[in-house]
């Protein structure tokens, strides 16, 4: 009877023993596969900012069974597709922030103070492009927007902290401009822009036309330079109000009003005209000393 048993058992324990043995070999082929590639999936979002670490359990040397070794398996096998799906979220994002940069290139106006770093769209270094205005403030009001690409990494802390400076300058300079005194100022500032429209520009004109026609003696040289001049300043002028308009209603947007369109220049420009007026006729007749009616008519 042991006989019997033994010859039944013996065989059982040793396709065990084969059926482990090719377990283990399965998950060990299995593992080094998933370590491979998730070898190759760290390389590839090092550019990207590379991956979480997982944490680590120290231990001591031993064999590990099959259900730590499958254990392991799936681990790895979680983190490589975690991987994946970051490279593949990174990578979108650059794809986006590529696309952004083109925009910038093609419309500055449209894109102001945006910045994209070179590791934004997946190249080393520490390059930023960003949107400025040329001539600064005078840009700014007139449209003149520029793409510049800054020179590269800082190499000392002195330059560091500067850039941190400029960035924190220019934070506060945007978020200045969304304030309630911006929008005041800026008003201001459209109001005396219209004063010169209607005021100033005429009379330089004038002075410009009267120097001209007392250094040649013709009053039609003095005509072809004064009103041709004219027109240009006032194109110039309108121009320049038309900037500061669109700077309101961005103004108004950023607090969460409503954009009244170019409804609030219309009225500096007609009230503008109004006093303008008004001032001129009380010094033609109050001030300049000329008669109201034409010398020779009987009142």
């Amino acid at each position: 009877m042991e006989l019997v048993e033994q010859g039944i058992t013996a065989p059982n324990l040793a396709i065990t023993e084969v059926d482990e043995r090719a377990a283990r070999r399965s998950l060990r082929i299995q593992i080094e596969r998933l370590e491979r590639e998730l070898s190759e999936a760290f390389v590839t979002a090092y550019r990207m900012g590379g991956l979480e670490q997982p944490t680590e359990h120290p231990g001591e040397p031993r064999l590990l069974g099959l259900g730590e070794l499958e254990r392991v398996r799936d681990e790895l096998a979680e983190r490589l597709r975690a991987a994946r799906v970051t490279i593949a979220e990174r990578a979108d994002v650059q794809a986006a922030n590529r696309v952004l940069l083109e925009r910038m290139l093609l419309e500055p106006a449209k894109h102001r103070f945006i910045r994209v770093a070179r590791s934004d769209i997946g190249e080393p270094g520490c390059g930023v492009w960003q949107v400025r205005p040329r001539l600064g403030l005078i840009g700014m009001l007139m449209g003149w927007w520029q793409v510049k690409l800054s020179s590269g990494c800082p190499l000392a802390e002195g330059r560091a902290s500067g850039a941190a400076r400029y960035s924190s300058n220019l934070r506060l300079m945007r978020a200045a401009l969304q304030t309630g005194a911006a929008a005041v100022l800026v008003l201001l500032i459209m109001f005396l822009g219209s004063l010169v429209l209607w005021i100033g520009t005429p009379l330089l004109w004038l002075w410009i036309g009267s120097q001209i026609q007392g250094a040649t003696d013709s009053l039609g040289a003095a005509l072809a330079a004064a009103f041709p001049g004219a027109v240009l300043t006032i194109g110039v002028l309108a121009s320049i109000l038309a900037k500061l308009s669109d700077v309101y209603r961005s103004n108004r947007r950023a607090r969460g009003l409503n954009d009244p369109g170019h409804f609030v220049l219309e009225a500096v420009l007609v009230v503008s005209a109004g006093l303008t007026l008004t001032g001129f006729v009380i010094w033609f007749l109050f001030l300049s000393g000329a008669s109201p009616l034409p010398i020779g008519i009987p009142v």
